[in-house]
């Protein structure tokens, strides 16, 4: 056992030396092991996770970009979390009580003889000196409860007050009568909705963000609280947990969001994983099955070897991108699946090969007294007949990934791929479909081409070396 493991490492050593004689091949095996790199550390380098969604604006520019003049003033993202301590009271009535409760803030009205209205009024004011964004939301977490006082009712609003004094009403409950929480839930208003636009008197289409904050300056939220209490013994609690405003940025990370607000490039980071998984499995699968009926068909010749190539040259023959198409749309959408299918269509010619290479290697002298002396089929095959095809099936494990990897990009980029997975032809079909390549942003479209073709050359590069370094005929002419 000893020997062998030595042996082992000998001829580890051995291959290394050689790799190095090769300079495209230590450039593959470099690009390799930087796209291995990225694939593990994925969730340390990926900035946010890549399905995540508004985390700006729409089709963000890269942040680099305000480096220049053009740029420089878009508007950033701007994420308010306001507590108890960050809100100014503006006004309290009288017979309100105000309690801090860490991050909320409680107000109690009780009861009186005559019925009455009470108002909380809390401000928060911020400076804003970028250029008009398109989008802004906020989120409201309340609670309100009522206790023995029916007819008592709460109506909650928010408002933004612009530098030149206008308000702007971006949020009403209405009268709340009843029990009601929403602090796990809360109520949010959106620079996107069309009621909203409506009732502050703009047009459908137009861009609230841009219309609200429309010049640099101090803006504040303003966030009114008004209480009717009927009169008795009864009380009434309202509860605000932690205010929350954005305004969507148009500047974001290296290389901006997509229409989404998704950040791309932690979707390009993310999908050298996947990549790197079809590749490979794709390859070690069809490898491995072409290798079995390749052995199978070349060894025992007759009829089995007849049967094995009709089936081998049926499926090589048939055009393997309609018939993946066509099973993807009837089965369904499955990264597994999608190896699957690729590695079953993909084994045939890699079959032929070594079945010739078989049919040279089973009438040799060795294999002959082998089979003279009784050993068995199994003994023989992987004894003899495995060791030889131990060089082609490495440099087809290496050559064969950069197929898959092109393969598995065309489905993603077809819409055929797994929509739950990002992948860098999902990233390219995402840019058709949302006008990437209408709006020119070279930015989202070129870095994932890029991924692909340079991941594709690693293995090309790297095959290319291996073939020259195992292929027992190269090393002849060498």
């Amino acid at each position: 056992m000893g020997q062998f493991q030595e042996s082992k490492v000998k001829a580890l050593k051995s291959f290394l030396t050689e790799l190095k004689l090769h300079k495209t091949g230590l450039i593959g095996f470099g690009i390799l092991l930087l796209y291995v790199f990225i694939a593990v550390l994925a969730p340390i380098i990926a900035p946010v996770d890549p399905n995540e969604t508004g985390l700006a604006d729409s089709y963000a520019y890269p942040e680099w970009f305000s480096t220049f003049s053009e740029y420089s003033n878009f508007p950033r993202n701007i994420y308010l979390k306001i507590n108890f301590d960050d809100w100014n009271v503006k006004h309290l009535s009288e017979g309100l009580t105000l309690r801090n409760d860490g991050e909320l803030i409680e107000i109690t009205a009780h009861s009186t003889n005559s019925p009455s209205v009470k108002d909380a009024i809390f401000e928060y004011s911020f400076d804003y000196t970028y250029d008009p964004p398109k989008r802004f939301s906020g989120r409201i977490p309340y609670k309100i409860a009522i206790y023995n006082s029916i007819g008592s009712y709460v109506r909650i609003k928010c408002y933004i007050i612009h530098p030149s004094g206008r308000e702007y009403e971006v949020y009403d409950s209405m009268s709340i009568a009843v029990n009601l929480t929403r602090l796990d839930t809360p109520e949010t208003y959106d620079a996107r909705d069309i009621s909203l636009k409506l009732k502050l008197g703009f047009s459908p289409h137009d861009d609230l963000g841009e219309k609200i904050f429309d010049t640099q300056g101090t803006y504040t939220l303003r966030l009114v609280a008004s209480i009717f209490i009927a009169k008795g013994n009864g009380r009434v609690e309202v509860t605000f947990g932690t205010k929350e405003f954005r305004i969507y940025g148009k500047l974001y990370g290296i290389l901006g969001t997509d229409n989404l607000g998704s950040d791309i490039f932690s979707n390009l980071v993310y999908g050298t994983r996947v990549s790197l998984l079809v590749g490979v499995l794709a390859s070690v699968i069809s490898v491995s099955i072409g290798l079995v009926v390749g052995i199978i068909a070349g060894y025992k010749g007759g009829v089995v070897d007849q049967i094995l190539m009709y089936f081998t040259d049926t499926l090589l023959f048939t055009p393997i991108l309609p018939l993946i198409i066509a099973i993807s749309v009837f089965i369904g959408k499955s990264l597994y699946l999608e190896i699957a299918l690729i590695a079953l269509f993909s084994w045939m010619g890699f079959a032929r090969n070594t079945r010739a290479y078989v049919m040279s290697i089973r009438d040799s002298m060795y294999v002959e007294s082998a089979r003279a002396i009784g050993a068995p089929d199994m003994y023989i095959i992987f004894r003899h007949i495995m060791p030889q095809l131990t060089p082609i099936v490495y440099i087809n494990l290496v050559m064969r990934v950069p197929g898959a990897i092109l393969l598995e990009a065309t489905l993603s980029f077809l819409n055929l791929g797994d929509p739950s997975v990002p992948s860098w032809g999902r990233m390219l079909y995402s840019a058709r479909y949302a006008g990437a390549f209408f709006r020119f942003m070279w930015w989202w479209i070129i870095p994932p081409g890029l991924a692909i073709t340079f991941l594709a050359l690693a293995f090309v590069l790297l095959g290319h070396a291996l073939d020259e370094i195992l292929n027992p005929r190269l090393r002849v002419r060498r």
